[in-house]
């Protein structure tokens, strides 16, 4: 692929967005039963939703940010999608989705990066992921959408592209996709997922990490503190969504909330704020 007119000055109003999103975030899809779901749990969350399902609410629905997702609910945007549905994604298509969409993050312009490749055509893709996301912070600059950089690579060098971007930019925050060590017949993803990950968290300063595909508290305990934020579907078996009544899924998926938090960045979940979220699942049940 080629695009035109990629940017090489430096983005100079990241931070003055705010910080990055903690916690559990629940990847959803435009359904009914993930909708229903959300507008019971009335309260604060943090939900990721692909760009490809962000087009379907723009096209489809005339749906936006703020008509869409309730005011406290903190909107990822991701362009980490499908291989096939990714090569037919330019970034001005990209670009435009988000920008009518309005979400409070954004994690931009993916590219395969695969074990299998060869390091020359992973080293391109990393490259073409790094200029796509310094792009799409170039014509993001006059917005409140905050960038949440991917980082990928399978050594030290390969990172190093991500890293140099992201320390250009003065960047606290990245994204690191997880999914990818699970299913295979090793049987050690974690054990692999936990040492890249610290390889990450020591070559490259950061104030925080998302992590895509890894919601067990289990696993999360072995992660380093620098892993804040949480992202994947997990919340749907936790809370039983298509077995239960919609008031047993949200207290369900609460309680497991807060286990999942106390695992990230620390902790994050107070006692209090746990007796807060049973209390309003009671009052409006």
């Amino acid at each position: 692929m080629s695009y035109s007119q990629i940017p090489t000055e430096t983005h100079q109003g990241f931070q003055e967005h705010g910080e990055c999103p903690t916690g559990v975030v629940r990847r959803v899809q435009a359904q009914q039963a993930h909708e229903d779901f959300m507008n019971r749990l009335n309260g604060e969350d943090t939900v990721m939703i692909k760009i490809t399902e962000v087009e379907t609410l723009l096209r489809h629905r005339g749906e936006v940010r703020d008509t869409y997702f309730p005011d406290d609910v903190t909107v990822i945007t991701s362009g980490v999608i499908h291989d096939d549905d990714l090569k037919e994604l330019r970034w001005t298509q990209e670009r435009n989705a988000v920008q009518a969409f309005g979400p409070d993050f954004h994690i931009p312009t993916d590219y395969p990066v695969y074990g299998n490749m060869d390091s020359e055509s992973r080293v391109e893709n990393i490259r073409n992921m790094m200029e796509g996301t310094e792009w799409m912070m170039k014509e993001l600059v006059d917005t409140d959408i905050q960038i949440l950089p991917l980082v990928k690579g399978y050594t030290p060098d390969e990172r190093g592209i991500c890293y140099d971007m992201i320390r250009r930019h003065q960047l606290q925050y990245c994204v690191y996709y997880g999914s990818q060590y699970f299913g295979g017949k090793m049987g050690n993803g974690i054990q692999k997922l936990d040492q890249d990950v610290r390889d990450v968290v020591s070559e490259l300063t950061l104030e925080g990490l998302i992590l895509i595909g890894l919601q067990s508290s289990n696993g999360l305990a072995r992660m380093p503190p620098e892993v804040v934020a949480a992202a994947g579907q997990r919340w749907i078996y936790q809370s039983e969504l298509r077995d239960s009544s919609i008031n047993e899924a949200v207290e369900k998926y609460r309680q497991w909330r807060y286990s999942v938090n106390a695992e990230l960045g620390g902790g994050q979940t107070t006692l209090g704020s746990f007796a807060a979220d049973s209390n309003e699942v009671m009052i409006h049940g």
